[in-house]
């Protein structure tokens, strides 16, 4: 994520409050002590003005935050080596403590406690319905197979690609523009101002932008052509019981080469096991090495889901 784009907006006073005689929103760096009684800034807690009360620092240059005194309390400045106040060493002291810009109060809501209880009782029902299994007895009484043997032919067939990804070969090529992607571009910004305490009684109001971002298309040329390919043109089907499989025969090639010429493809075998549990008929399409696992009339324990009863063929 791009870095925020940082822009000062000025400096200004801080305000304090003093403590011995009540007078409010002093300045910061102007009164260092009260105008009204004379007491130190001290442990006065400086805070942020509202924005009828700014009052805006020039040509102001920044030393550092201010240091407090361990004698007396007093605010000084980071470049003093001894209190204003009292006179003594500021060798030791630490810095005056710094003050945040409140944020908006979140309201507190047991919505997330809800959602959380929500979640985890459908968690509880999902398991107790769908996962929760049960082992049971049950007896292999046959072996099923089915096989499809795809033909292909080599011969004239449309596809389409992107115009980078047309293959050499390609005949009667038409393209049109078509969207391809996207990309990410920057649609404005977005912007707060934030006060930063200096520590030196004024504070920096910083505007940050992060760049607000939108997706554009990106388009690109789609093509549709003609090419020579080998395409499925039909398929081949048997089926049986038993363990021994009966592939379907595969026609010789009508052409030795070029165009119409025949050739096997793809070939998919499905291997079914039958079950009976002493009361209902079950199966299941398992793997060709589970399927020869296990012999007709053989008894086996399965597991099945506890609510439902169907069998769990991925655990047999």
């Amino acid at each position: 994520m791009d870095k925020p784009r940082e822009e000062s907006l000025g400096h200004y006073e801080m305000l304090w409050d003093c403590t011995h005689c009540d007078t409010k929103k002093l300045l910061g760096k102007t009164h260092r002590h009260c105008p009204n009684c004379g007491a130190p800034q001290g442990d006065a807690k400086r805070y942020f003005p509202p924005d009828a009360d700014k009052v805006k620092v020039e040509d102001h240059v920044y030393s550092g935050i201010d240091k407090k005194c361990g004698s007396c309390g007093a605010a000084q400045s980071s470049k003093a080596s001894h209190c204003g106040q009292c006179g003594a060493s500021l060798g030791d002291a630490k810095a005056v403590p710094l003050t945040t810009q409140p944020r908006p109060a979140k309201r507190k809501s047991n919505l997330l406690w809800y959602v959380l209880a929500g979640i985890l009782v459908f968690v509880v029902l999902i398991w107790f319905v769908c996962i929760r299994k049960k082992e049971i007895e049950m007896q292999v009484t046959g072996h099923r197979w089915a096989v499809v043997q795809d033909i292909e032919e080599y011969r004239e067939v449309s596809e389409e690609a992107w115009r980078n990804e047309v293959p050499s070969g390609a005949r009667q090529v038409s393209c049109s523009r078509k969207q391809r992607s996207t990309r990410s571009v920057q649609d404005g910004e977005d912007c707060r101002v934030e006060k930063v305490d200096k520590g030196d009684g004024t504070f920096e109001e910083v505007k940050k932008c992060t760049p607000r971002m939108r997706d554009e298309g990106v388009d690109d040329d789609f093509c549709r052509f003609q090419i020579d390919r080998w395409a499925k043109v039909e398929e081949l089907k048997a089926n049986g019981a038993g363990l021994e499989l009966k592939a379907p025969a595969v026609p010789a090639s009508k052409i030795q080469s070029g165009l119409g010429a025949r050739r096997a493809g793809e070939r998919r075998v499905t291997y079914t096991l039958d079950f009976h549990d002493g009361k209902n008929k079950r199966y299941c399409e398992v793997g060709e090495g589970t399927w020869k696992k296990y012999t007709d009339g053989q008894k086996i324990k399965a597991k099945v889901r506890a609510s439902s009863g169907e069998l769990v063929c991925s655990e047999l």
